[in-house]
């Protein structure tokens, strides 16, 4: 059975070690605590970072990825309307919210050994 604590401190620690940088290199790091955002908030991941990290994330703590919906919590990032003014009003792009994709869940789903949240 696996150490549930133990999971938090290591997603925590595997994502203030590796993916936890300072915005600029006399800025400290950001402060994690469960409830920081990834997708959402003061510092969300751009997609293709978001990619890398979760790719390594489901592979490092064998977290069955089936029912994870990238677009849920990234739903902006590819789209491109350079022009979306000359567009109709129906046709328009529109910004739709991302999902918070918290800490708390990548720790929660790595404990059940696979994605919770979708």
């Amino acid at each position: 059975m696996k150490d549930k604590k133990n999971i938090e401190k290591q997603v925590l620690d595997w994502y203030n070690d590796r993916w936890n940088g300072r915005i600029f290199p006399f800025f400290q790091k950001p402060a994690l605590t469960l409830e920081t955002s990834l997708s959402t908030g003061k510092y969300p991941w751009a997609d293709e970072e978001a990619v890398e990290i979760l790719d390594e994330y489901f592979s490092r703590f064998n977290v069955d990825r089936q029912n994870f919906s990238f677009k849920k919590y990234w739903p902006n990032e590819e789209v491109f309307m350079p022009l979306n003014f000359l567009r109709s009003k129906e046709n328009k792009w529109k910004w739709i919210e991302p999902e918070p994709l918290t800490l708390k869940m990548l720790v929660e789903s790595a404990k059940a050994g696979h994605w919770l949240y979708d």
